[in-house]
Formats: C-alpha cells, structure tokens, sequence
C-alpha cells in the first residue's frame, strides 16, 4: 500500500520550522567558534596524502559543546614518546547555516586548494574560544538526527586536540579569547622546517658573439621559417630542416719520383666549394722492421735504383768551403745486401764533389779532391753499419762503426759547395767525382745527417763513438751543435695545397712538401665539396582560443646553417598531431651565424632582451638586395644563466664585420629582508614557502609548509628580497609543545629510579 496521502511525513514548513527550532537552540546555548577550512599546498600525487596544508581563512559560526564531564579521560597521556595532549569536543552546528554563511565561499577557492566545497571535511579546524585552542575535525557525522521529517538539520564534529606538522595557521585579526585579550595572528606552526642557506648573488651579465654563417659570396643560409599552418598537436612536435644539397668532388693525377711525389695534375675541379678542401693521400710503402734503423721506414736502393736527387738539394747554409764554417760532418746508417766483385763494389752517395763506394772486399771509400781515403774496417754484410765522414779544411777522415781511418790531406777536399744536390747511388754513366763508378749499392741506407759545427779540428779519436739514438746522432758530441739537415728516411705523406676561386671550384694545386717512402704511386684524394652545415631550429608552442592542445606560435633557428642554394624542405615529427603544422624556409645571402656564448652571466631570473646591430639599409629609391636585420630571443636556465640564443630571423645583407650582440644586464639577486610567515618563492619552478625564521647575520632562512622542492642554486625571493639559495636541509622542529621528551626522561629519573627492583623502595 502507498503511504496515507492524509499524512505529510516531513512538509516544508514542518522541516523549516525544525530547521528554525535548531538555529534558535544554537543560537541560545552555543558557542561563538571559528571555523578554519583547510586548503591544499602540497599533496602527494601516489597515495594522495596533503605533505603540506594551510589555515588562512576563517568563518565564525555558531557551535553546541556536547561535552559536559571535560575533554574526555584522560585528557594528557604520557607515552613513550613524550606527553600528548587527547582532549576531544563534539560540536553540533547547524547545517543550514554551513550551507548558507560558508559553502558558498568555499567554492570560491581554486579546486586544487579544495578537496569537496559543499560539505565540511574531516581536517578542517575549530577554534574553540572557551579554551583558547585549536581542534582538528576527525570525524563528521551528517545524518543526526536520522532523516527527521524527511531532512538533516545539523552537522555533528567530532574534534581531538590539534597536533601540528606542517600546517599554516593564520587567524583573524581582533580575535579575543574568553577573557577579551588578543590572540596571536598569524600562527605558524614549525611542523618540518627546511634551512635554507643563501647567498648574496654576485650577479654577473652575459654576453654574446656572432659572425657571418659564411663568408663566401653567393652562398645562402635559412633567414627565417614562415609558419604557414600551426597544426594541432598534444605535445611539441620536432622540427627537421633538410641538409644542403652536395656538390662534386675535385679529382686529380700523381707522379712520383725519388721516393716522393714529383708533380699533381688537377683532372677536376669539382663544385660547392665553400672553403679550399683539404687533400690526402694514402699512406708511402714500409720496409720491414728488421731493415730500419730508426724511425718506421729506410730506404731500400739496387742496383738499377734511380739514383735520388731532388730530397737531397741543400741551401747555401751547407758550404764546406769556408773554413768560418769549421768542421762538416755527414753521418749515416748503411745495410749492405751485396758486395759484388764483378762490379767493383757500389756507390752510396755522390756530389760533383765528392763519392762514398765500397769495394768488392767491403771497405769503404771516401774520394775527393786529388785523392781518396780507404776504411780498411770491413762493413757487416746484412747488418747496420754506421758511416761518419769528418772534413775540416784540407783533412778528411771517414770511421766504420766507430773506427777511424787515416786522414786524407789534399789541396781541396771539398765535399759541398752550396746549392749542390746530392744523389744516392750511381747512375749508368759513372757521372760524380772519378774514379768512375757505375754500380749503385745494394741494400739500405737510413737517417743521414749534415752537421757543420763550428769548431776547427776533426773529431778526436775518442769521439767517434756510435750513435744508439737518432738523437745522438742529430747533435755533434764534441761541440753539442744541432745537425743542419736530417733526412731520416721514414715515411712521411706529401702535403698539397689547393686554391678555389669565387665559382666555389678548385682552380690549382701546389705541392708544399713531396713526403718520402713511395715506390709506388699514391691515391690522391680530395676531400667532400661543402655539404655546408644543416640548420636547425626549434618549435614555441601555445594555446590558441577554441582549439584544444596547442598549437606552434613561432619556429625559432637555433642554427641558420649554410650551403642552401635553394629553400630546404621543412618537416615535423613527434607531438601526437592531431594536424599537422606546414611552414616554409626563406634562404638569404650574408646571414648571421649561430650566436655564442662568451658568458652565461649569472642571476638571470627573467628573459633579457636581445639586440643585434642593425644592418645598414639604404633609403633610396632605387632597387636594391634584400636587406633585414636580424632579431633573436634568450633562453635562460633554471640555474639563471643565458644558456641559448635563438632566432626569429637570422638577417641578410651583413657585412663581412658580421654584427654585434647585446643582452640587457641582470637585475642583481641579492638585496632586501624576509619577514615572518610572509610567502616566498623559488623563481624557476613556482615553489613556494612560508618564513618561519630569517637570520639576517648569517643570511639563514627557515621555511614551513613547502609546495615542492628547493634547487640549489635556484633564486629564492619574497616581497621585498631576493637570494640564491647555498644549501637546502631538513631539521625536525623542537617548536611543538610539549615536544620536550629529553628533558621529560631526564627529569622522570630523578623521581623513579628504574635500575632498582622496586622503584618505591624494599618491603
């Protein structure tokens, strides 16, 4: 059956008159309480816990104190962690004048500050007059009485006494308490207390370099990205610039003559040559190690060898004929293969002066002049031996291995004159200083040195030892003189020289140096025509209105590259698209480069300007090239430092000075006083504290109920101060009362003495 239709059961004057009768009855017999809803600072993503809340604003209602035998028993327990405070109150409010007075507001705090706007919440606190003291809801019951006349009239808070850990508390000024005297505002509880240690900020402001991004004319760089459709997108999206197109490369021929290279012939010039290409060559022929002396080649010579020429021309610094230039000294290692009678022997080296044979038997012979001097010291066939030949004026003497022979005395034997070349081996017309001596040796020769020292007199006998260093060998042991000319016989690559002209092709070639070691022809190669440098450059997002995500304000150059001889394609990538973005590169010529950064600067805690020196345009009313200038934007860190410079547009039309780069100074870091409970904040990420405690002398700041983490080395600022911040620690605070468990324990100890068997003492 459905309920008597005679019967209200709840109409709405009845519930309003009970609603009334409640208000009246609080009104009457309650309490005036305030009641401090608790906001949000800082909530713990995962489990949802609030690490951090505040108590800033506060509403006066009108409360019914429940309790009348105290504040429930016991009241104080001493636990084995110190004295805690228990005390409890119910409170009834009236749900009415909740709904009406304060739920309102409510809603008008930010929702991340609110966990429910419409109803009071278990956390929220009473400020309780009759008591002087601060309660926290921990329970709320909502339905007492149950439904009557179809309705709830009332709010029930069950409260306990409040226990701070890291909450702000910032009551109303004028609060009196039941005896009319003030109370304290702004209360600050000391929960968990970060130290901050900071220091003054030596400010410092950055600066900047920049140069043409090429100096060779008629080759262009990206000046600017035109944004042609913004696209939609849920992330930021990378942009891709494509590389510059190569060009051809050059190509060339080699000879080689007397262990080096002798001529190069450029085949090709090849194209897109922003700047002279480097040339390489592939590496000369090795002996075997058993067949070097020194260093990680010899010369290897036959007997139908060519005989070497070009490597061995020597300067006017090398003449033996003027005895101001002392003693002359050729020294060399010699490894014979071969000691041919039927030849006679072999010639080592020759001048239109001198030659060094050895005969069929292995000695040596030096000819010069009217006469020649033989080393009756027979060289070690298929080993090292090393040759000295001394001539001073009209003497000359010639050692093997550290043996000397007598000296040759003759009107002129002369071994240089200056200019003269000097050849290894002999040729098939017995050319050189008769006797006549058509056979080459056989073998290896390694390290020759030319050594004119200065002194007057041969070397003595005792002075003719044998090198085991090639440096030993390069000075002069008498007189302690460096050598006037080492040819170690090692490999050694040739080095040629390229030229390019304004059409960016190679045009000649030079050969610097002909290297030494090839019995062979090398590879000459040559080295990539400019593939120029890929720009690249970045994307600045931002909300547009009516369009969800976001979408690209400005594609900014990091890098304007270079070598484009037309407009490179311009990709994106990435971003979860919803659509995609279109934009279009501009190429000029006589574009900046890259900006550098000569100093970051230091205490940045906003964007500074950036100024680049204009590019002279010309007012005429003729046509003239595309001149612009450039404009570009900073990137600051979290540290404060200039760590990037970008561009809008990279300019065209510049000079070969290129431009200058101004970035506005830093405002200074370091000034001004932190007062208590004043909010402060970390400038790079929006952290925010409350001041607990600020040491001016010591420039220490203590902070409560942070929003985050603190950096070390971020800015902390409040109103009217600004710090960087040393060190950050955490210190577990002695503020809370009754908080004292040391001094509880130390004290207890005197009273009862726990070491005894019975503390009250023996029956």
């Amino acid at each position: 059956m459905p309920l008597s239709p005679f019967f209200l059961n709840g109409s709405p004057s009845e519930q309003r008159l009970v609603q009334d009768l409640v208000n009246e009855h609080l009104q009457l017999f309650g309490q005036d309480v305030l009641y401090l809803p608790r906001k949000i600072i800082n909530q713990n993503t995962v489990i949802r816990e609030i690490t951090a809340s505040k108590f800033d604003d506060s509403f006066r209602l009108e409360a019914y104190l429940v309790n009348v035998d105290g504040f429930g028993t016991p009241s104080d327990v001493l636990t084995k962690f110190g004295v805690r405070d228990q005390d409890e109150v119910t409170l009834v409010v009236s749900k009415e004048r909740y709904d009406d007075f304060i739920a309102p507001f409510m809603k008008l705090f930010p929702e991340s500050e609110r966990l429910n706007a419409q109803t009071p919440n278990e956390g929220d606190l009473i400020y309780l007059p009759l008591d002087n003291a601060l309660f926290e809801i921990k329970y709320i019951e909502r339905k007492v009485p149950f439904y009557q006349l179809n309705e709830l009239f009332m709010y029930e808070f069950r409260c306990e006494i409040f226990e701070p850990e890291d909450e702000v508390i910032d009551l109303p000024d004028g609060l009196t308490d039941k005896n009319g005297e003030d109370v304290d505002d702004g209360i600050i509880t000391r929960g968990n207390i970060i130290t901050l240690q900071l220091e003054k900020d030596d400010s410092q402001n950055a600066q900047a370099y920049v140069s043409l991004a090429s100096t060779v004319p008629g080759v262009k760089s990206i000046q600017r990205i035109n944004l042609i459709d913004d696209g939609n997108y849920k992330g930021t999206p990378t942009v891709t610039i494509f590389k510059p197109t190569k060009g051809v490369t050059a190509a060339g021929t080699v000879t080689i003559a007397e262990g080096g290279i002798d001529s190069v012939t450029l085949t090709g010039g090849g194209s897109n040559y922003l700047s002279v290409p480097t040339i390489s060559f592939t590496p000369p022929n090795k002996t075997t190690s058993s067949q070097i002396k020194f260093g990680n080649n010899s010369l290897n010579h036959t007997a139908i060898t060519d005989v070497i020429g070009a490597n061995f021309h020597f300067t006017t610094n090398v003449d033996s004929r003027d005895t101001g230039n002392g003693r002359l000294s050729l020294s060399f290692w010699l490894y014979p293969t071969k000691f041919d009678p039927a030849v006679n022997g072999g010639t080592v080296m020759w001048t239109d002066r001198f030659k060094i044979y050895y005969r069929e038997t292995g000695n040596i012979v030096f000819a010069s002049g009217s006469g020649s001097i033989e080393n009756t010291t027979q060289l070690n066939l298929n080993a090292w031996n090393f040759i000295r030949v001394e001539q001073y004026n009209t003497d000359a003497t010639i050692s093997v291995n550290g043996t000397a022979s007598n000296s040759l005395n003759t009107a002129n034997p002369i071994m240089f004159f200056a200019g003269d070349s000097l050849k290894l081996g002999a040729d098939a017309s017995g050319q050189g200083f008769i006797p006549s001596q058509t056979a080459s040796f056989e073998g290896f020769l390694d390290h020759l040195t030319i050594n004119l020292t200065g002194d007057n007199a041969l070397r003595t006998n005792t002075a003719t030892q044998v090198p085991t260093t090639e440096a030993q060998q390069e000075t002069d042991l008498q007189t302690n003189v460096n050598s006037n000319f080492i040819r170690k016989m090692d490999n050694e690559f040739p080095s040629v020289i390229a030229t390019t002209d304004a059409t960016k092709t190679v045009t000649g070639l030079t050969i610097n140096y002909e290297g030494w070691g090839y019995t062979s022809v090398p590879i000459m190669t040559f080295e990539d025509p400019d593939l120029g440098t890929q720009a690249t450059a970045v994307a600045i997002m931002t909300s547009r209105a009516g369009v969800p995500n976001q979408s690209i304000d400005r594609i900014l150059l990091t890098n304007p590259g270079t070598g484009y001889t037309t407009p490179p394609l311009v990709q994106f990538s990435g971003g979860s698209p919803v659509s995609v973005a279109i934009a279009t590169a501009i190429v000029s010529e006589a574009v900046l480069g890259p900006i550098g950064i000569t100093t970051g600067g230091k205490g940045y805690t906003f964007t500074p300007t950036v100024g680049i020196t204009s590019v002279y345009i010309q007012q005429s009313n003729e046509t003239i090239p595309l001149l612009q200038n450039a404009q570009a934007e900073a990137v600051v860190s979290t540290a404060g430092t200039v760590k990037e410079i970008r561009y809008s547009n990279a300019g065209a039309g510049y000079t070969s000075l290129a431009a200058a780069v101004s970035i506005s100074s830093v405002t200074s870091n370091s000034y001004g006083e932190f007062d208590i409970d004043e909010v402060v904040t970390q400038v790079s990420t929006g952290t925010s504290a409350y001041v607990a405690n600020w040491d001016t002398a010591n420039n220490v700041l203590k902070v409560v109920a942070a929003s985050g983490s603190f950096v070390i080395g971020e800015t902390i600022v409040g109103a009217a101060a600004s710090y960087r911040i040393l060190s950050v620690g955490d210190d577990l605070s002695t503020d809370i009362p009754f908080a004292a468990n040391d001094e509880i324990e130390t004290e207890a100890d005197e009273i009862l003495d726990f070491s005894e068997r019975n503390p009250f003492g023996e029956f």
